[in-house]
């Protein structure tokens, strides 16, 4: 199966596999009709084998245009903390940045690669010292956040 996978990835440069903790193998694909054919594929052409397929899931994701007009508030249920937060864009190439992988590792877990990623953020892109180190994270995998 996993030398099916590897081969499937290789027809569909858009198709991106993973193993889950569970030992489950995910296919991210761009779509539905895309996923189909790559099931069809490692089925009869790569794997012969059966398959037990879930149903899809679908992420939401979303993009920022502009600087939020309202902020959003959340408070504790003791009502002794207060957290206060807006959603404004990335500054013109720090998107394509972070992408390429230029930005380096922000995990949080390593202080000297938190402090690398708050300088660059400064020097490069004109952030303010509370900017950089309010940030949480950038998108969604372990390479950006």
């Amino acid at each position: 199966m996993v030398d099916g996978l590897r081969k499937c990835a290789k027809s569909y440069p858009s198709l991106q596999t993973r193993v889950e903790e569970s030992g489950e193998h995910v296919l991210l694909g761009t779509g539905e009709l895309q996923l189909d054919c790559v099931l069809a594929d490692l089925r009869t052409v790569y794997g012969d084998i059966e398959i037990k397929v879930s149903d899809p899931c679908v992420p939401f994701t979303e993009t920022v245009m502009e600087t939020s007009s309202l902020k959003c508030f959340a408070e504790t249920p003791n009502k002794a903390n207060k957290l206060t937060m807006i959603a404004e864009p990335l500054e013109e190439g720090l998107a394509e940045y972070i992408e390429r992988g230029k930005l380096g590792d922000f995990d949080g877990a390593s202080l000297t690669s938190k402090s690398e990623v708050q300088s660059t953020l400064r020097s490069k892109f004109g952030w303010d010292v509370l900017a950089a180190r309010s940030l949480w994270s950038f998108g969604p995998d372990s390479r950006s956040g």
